[in-house]
């Protein structure tokens, strides 16, 4: 039987493994809230979307990291946030024990967007040292195209957002039992009034003008979501993780060079 999850391997299996010049998958998230109809723990998708990017291209992955910085989430009964520089150094650490042991082509999957600046802390710092490190991260919910997203979403506006999708759907299609299904359309809308717009917990849009700001949930969500109307189904769900599978191969294949055996 073939193994692509180092945790399931011995460590001679792993050193056969290791001599192939595979590219090493590390899946990232988050234990945070999604909104009162959804699960804290969005690390379960991204260790779903690893498993499979693994076994469909021959490489390897390894467990997911569960927690993440979720710092403006923190008023929610569950979060579980680490500080930024934690987080940073535990990856730091990760990346270390494999170049120790040779491995230099590693793709991080991250399913939280507050592990971006941690990611790129280590790998930079690593690569003042290690100049073969070649690294690349795939913003996991980021990885559909416009022409994916105008196929599987039936909202006219793009449904993407904190408590929405893609995840909702996602869980709906990987955790159904977990998951508040009771609803299946959910009006939003993000707030925007007097040339202000809040995109996002971390950037607002003046005028027109792009400007970086840092708010908590609580202060612009009563629910903990943030988005424009959603309809989420478990359909949704399944078709979105195949793409978002299949674009990451596709797109590793471009960057590392294709992979046998």
């Amino acid at each position: 039987m073939k193994k692509n999850a180092l945790h399931l391997m011995t460590w001679p299996e792993i050193k056969k493994e290791f001599e192939k010049d595979k590219i090493i998958f590390i899946p990232l998230g988050s234990m945070e809230q999604h909104g009162k109809h959804s699960i804290n723990g969005d690390y379960l998708a991204a260790t779903h979307i690893a498993e499979k990017v693994a076994e469909k291209s021959g490489n390897l992955y390894v467990p997911t990291l569960p927690f993440g910085n979720s710092s403006y989430f923190k008023a929610y009964p569950g979060t579980i946030s680490l500080r930024e520089e934690t987080v940073t150094q535990v990856l730091y650490d990760v990346l270390e024990n494999f170049i120790d042991h040779g491995q230099y082509k590693i793709a991080f999957l991250n399913g939280h967007a507050g592990n971006k600046s941690s990611i790129n802390n280590a790998v930079r710092s690593l690569r003042e040292q290690h100049k073969d490190l070649e690294v690349y991260t795939f913003n996991l919910w980021q990885t559909l195209t416009p022409e994916q997203k105008k196929e599987v979403y039936p909202t006219e506006s793009d449904p993407s957002g904190h408590g929405s999708e893609p995840l909702t759907s996602i869980m709906r299609y990987l955790y159904p039992e977990h998951v508040d299904v009771s609803k299946n359309t959910f009006e939003k809308e993000k707030i925007s009034e007097g040339g202000k717009e809040i995109v996002n917990l971390n950037q607002l849009n003046v005028d027109g003008i792009n400007v970086d700001g840092y708010m908590d949930m609580q202060d612009i969500s009563d629910d903990g979501i943030y988005a424009n109307s959603f309809q989420p189904s478990k359909d949704i769900g399944k078709k979105v993780v195949e793409y978002i599978v299949a674009n990451i191969i596709s797109a590793t294949n471009k960057l590392y060079g294709e992979r046998k055996g």
